[in-house]
């Protein structure tokens, strides 16, 4: 999964799975934590950027999880290519479910960023979902 980002706005993204039965089912992430780190590259030691569902930047809604990072922590973020995974933890197991690179661009507009919004508190944000197919992209 390749994604473009600025550092001057919400980062909204997501993947919702679904599980193609006939009919096609979504498979509930209910209870799945979830946790991603990115860097500059794989071996760099150095995490740029955290998101979890425990810190918030994470969120699951029924068979999706969202990123929810919004402008004025993206803005902390240094223009440049990175990488993360993500991992789903559930039952005692953990898995890999996504492995992305990611460009964060280089914000024109940056005078004046909204105001810090807690991750609890963002609401009416709508976001670029990725349908995800199979009960074998399941946590």
């Amino acid at each position: 999964m390749d994604m473009t980002i600025a550092n001057n706005a919400d980062w909204l993204d997501g993947l919702e799975y679904w599980d193609l039965q006939n009919p096609a089912q979504p498979i509930d992430l209910t209870g799945i934590t979830f946790d991603m780190e990115m860097r500059s590259a794989a071996p760099v030691a150095t995490v740029v950027l955290n998101a979890s569902t425990i810190n918030g930047l994470i969120r699951v809604y029924a068979n999706t999880w969202q990123f929810v990072v919004p402008s004025n922590v993206m803005m902390l973020v240094p223009p440049a290519d990175y990488v993360f995974d993500l991992l789903g933890r559930a039952d005692g197991y953990t898995r890999n479910l996504v492995q992305a690179t990611v460009t964060v661009l280089l914000g024109i507009t940056r005078d004046e960023l909204p105001p810090a919004v807690a991750p609890a508190s963002v609401t009416g944000m709508s976001a670029n979902l990725v349908r995800v197919t199979g009960a074998a992209n399941a946590a």
